[in-house]
């Protein structure tokens, strides 16, 4: 037998005629007497060709495996969803369609003296979140996505019909999708054990619940033992935030990924008794060595024993139940209707104390909806090319908030059952600042890694607030689960500065002096609408020059000038002044060291003009 292990053989040529070439100069090498005759139609050259066509083949094969483990190259949907998922990306199976729905009813007159005002106490209506909306003209269901209630006069549009009634009307988001049921049923307990829900465009799960009423929680991941869960806030009448937030342990949790065929799969842990969990255990000497021999060949073992920090469980299993899932299915292309289609609302779950008789029938009959902006956002789920680049999107970005944009992210998408950040700036902290303070990791002394992170909320009116301190503790609750452990965030309030604008134009022939002043304001008051507006933005009077020199009849801008409007007492304007003058550089109006944002607090009253002649 010939020893070939020396032989200089290359694995690199892989394409058919590689191989070919490749065996025949081997055969050539190291058997020129064996075998020499390598034209086509001999019985030698047909055994080479078979041998690179079986290596052409293996190669395809190998390579294609290959590809399909690396999310750039990957071509199999199936593979791509595995790979999403381990990089932290979730693919969707449809996009809901969002607009905005305005609901109307009437309401009685309540008459005190020579006074009327609406009686909402009695008879404003509770529409219940999920109500269902359904279009007039396709016949596609959208759901409320939050409580409407009518008795709150916040964001509440009052007008007078006549002397019997008022006609109220609110506003609430609704998004195209519906809600179902369905039913899993589990036996005997095992270990990781999973459930599909069959069905087709799924947006989420809405709730679980077992057969004994205790609640299953969704979380990111199983070994994710802790939630973010809202408990009614006593005093939300006073401070206006909804709920309190706090963190949860939740044995009974699962994790739902979609697969590539668009079903949804439940996987729950390994735990086999809610009794008592691994995840539950204090940390002490003994238990943390439990079961180590000492020596040197468990000197590693000594260190760091995971199992007592990190749960070998993931959650509990479920056994012997039926678990009632609802989940929320909708969405795609056709989901994108015009206006005015929103009109068939279910009035079923209205409520409102009354006083009885026929006046409650002729409340409920009253109530009516329509969007006056049609719905957009609804399309079909994620193609295979955008699965792979908001993969790789989501892996890079994460879910820590490690920059000071990621914190600023983080802080605005506090969810709004908790309260709201309007506005949000964040620095380092170089000057040992106390000044309203609140911090969310306490030092006992400042560490080069502390934050200063500046906030301010929206008050019913939308204008600029400071945050209440249940804002904050919600604030405090939810950035611990996203900061570094090494960093110290010290929440504090933001200054904001009203402002009010003045200014002289003249216009040309032909044109309208009200008609071009009006318009004027119109654009300052969408130059200045506060959602544009940033901490520490400073404001160039170019701009507003601009904006008022863009308007149709405007000849020239004469003058601009920006005042400062003050309150002492904080009630109608803030109470920090502020030298607009001194602030004023090379035609930019710069905020003050402190971190703070203007605002027009009244835009309808803030913002004068005046036409003058040349």
């Amino acid at each position: 037998m010939i020893n070939n292990t020396d032989n200089n053989v290359s694995y690199l040529n892989k394409t058919f005629s590689d191989f070919k070439t490749s065996l025949q100069e081997y055969t050539k090498t190291y058997f020129p007497t064996t075998y020499n005759d390598f034209s086509e139609p001999t019985p030698g050259n047909i055994f080479i060709e078979l041998a690179s066509y079986i290596g052409d083949a293996m190669s395809f094969y190998i390579d294609n495996q290959v590809q399909e483990n690396f999310l750039l190259y990957a071509k199999e949907k199936e593979n791509l969803y595995a790979l999403s998922y381990i990089l932290g990306y979730r693919p969707k199976m449809s996009y809901a369609s969002t607009t905005s729905l305005t609901v109307y009813q009437l309401v009685p007159s309540l008459v005190v003296g020579n006074s009327s005002s609406p009686n909402i106490a009695a008879y404003g209506i509770l529409l219940p979140e999920n109500t269902v909306v359904t279009s007039a003209n396709t016949g596609i269901k959208f759901l409320t996505t939050s409580k409407l209630d009518f008795t709150d006069s916040n964001n509440t549009t009052v007008t007078y019909v006549n002397s019997s009634f008022y006609l109220l009307s609110k506003e609430v988001n609704v998004i195209s999708a519906e809600i179902k049921t369905t039913s899993l049923n589990f036996s005997s307990p095992q270990k990781f054990t999973t459930a599909t829900i069959n069905d087709t465009n799924i947006l989420q799960i809405l709730d679980v619940y077992d057969s004994n009423t205790n609640k299953w929680y969704e979380v990111p991941y199983l070994a994710q033992s802790t939630i973010l869960d809202k408990i009614a806030n006593p005093t939300y009448s006073t401070d206006g935030v909804p709920y309190l937030t706090k963190l949860i342990n939740v044995p009974r949790r699962f994790v739902s990924r979609f697969l590539s065929d668009g079903t949804l799969q439940l996987e729950f842990g390994a735990g086999l008794s809610s009794n008592k969990t691994d995840s539950q255990i204090i940390p002490t000497p003994d238990n943390i060595q439990l079961g180590l021999v000492p020596g040197i060949s468990n000197l590693y073992d000594n260190y760091n024993k995971a199992s007592i920090f990190f749960t070998q469980e993931y959650g509990i299993v479920p056994a012997n139940t039926t678990l009632t899932v609802r989940y929320l299915v909708g969405g795609g292309i056709s989901s994108n209707i015009s206006t005015n289609d929103l009109t068939n609302i279910d009035k079923s779950g209205i409520t409102f104390p009354g006083g009885g008789g026929a006046l409650n029938s002729q409340i409920l009959q009253s109530v009516i909806s329509t969007n006056v902006s049609s719905s957009t956002g609804g399309r079909s789920g994620d193609e295979i090319e955008e699965i792979r680049n908001n993969t790789l999107y989501a892996y890079s970005s994460q879910l820590r908030a490690v920059t000071k944009n990621d914190y600023i992210v983080r802080t605005l998408s506090l969810p709004s059952d908790y309260g709201s950040i309007a506005k949000a700036y964040i620095t380092q902290d170089l000057n040992n600042n106390q000044l309203n303070e609140q911090t969310v990791a306490h030092t006992a002394e400042r560490s080069p890694l502390s934050l200063d992170l500046y906030v301010l909320a929206y008050n019913s009116s939308k204008q600029l607030i400071q945050a209440n301190t249940t804002l904050k503790q919600n604030l405090v609750t939810y950035l611990n689960e996203y900061r570094m452990v090494t960093d110290a965030i010290n929440i504090k309030d933001a200054f904001y500065i009203n402002i009010g604008i003045n200014f002289d134009i003249t216009v040309g022939s032909g044109f309208n002096n009200k008609d071009v002043i009006s318009n004027c304001i119109l654009a300052l008051q969408n130059y200045f609408n506060i959602e544009s507006w940033n901490i520490n933005q400073p404001i160039p009077l170019s701009d507003i020059m601009s904006e008022l020199i863009q308007v149709k009849g405007v000849k020239t801008v004469v003058k601009v000038e920006v005042v400062n409007k003050q309150d002492n007492t904080g009630v109608i304007y803030s109470q920090y002044g502020y030298d607009i003058a001194g602030a004023t550089r090379n035609n930019y109006i710069y905020p003050s060291l402190d971190p703070s944002i203007f605002e027009i607090r009244y835009p309808n009253t803030d913002i004068q003009g005046r036409v003058v002649t040349n």
